[in-house]
């Protein structure tokens, strides 16, 4: 009876704590010219699920590019997700996990050509 009810209070700790978490998170970053733009949404269920997370880039006159990944963190914000512009066109994008593991994805976006990809 003992493990039951320890089991049955365990349950519902968790339970209640997966529902006060954050499950949307929004950040985004404008190149110095303003002619490249990213967004980076993400929403999960429960706060015990990972982040699925869009990277979406309009860049110049390109069709808007987008990167879907999942990421494990508590929240997606300035703190952990940042923005390195080496130049206008030439972006260092890192996002921090809960693990401090680094996810790195380089954007390139100029007039003439437009790359994203994980590195």
């Amino acid at each position: 009876m003992h493990k039951l009810l320890s089991l049955l209070l365990l349950s519902v700790v968790v339970f209640f704590s997966s529902c006060t978490g954050k499950t949307l998170a929004f950040v985004e970053n404008t190149s110095a010219n303003g002619k490249v733009k990213i967004k980076i949404s993400a929403k999960r269920d429960t706060s015990l699920d990972p982040f699925k997370t869009e990277i979406t880039v309009k860049a110049y006159d390109f069709k808007e590019g987008k990167l879907l990944l999942e990421v494990i963190a508590s929240d997606l914000n300035n703190e952990n997700v940042k923005f390195n512009w080496t130049d206008e066109n030439d972006c260092l994008i890192t996002i921090e996990e809960t693990d401090k593991h680094l996810r790195s994805f380089q954007l390139i976006a100029s007039p003439n050509q437009f790359q994203l990809a994980e590195i």
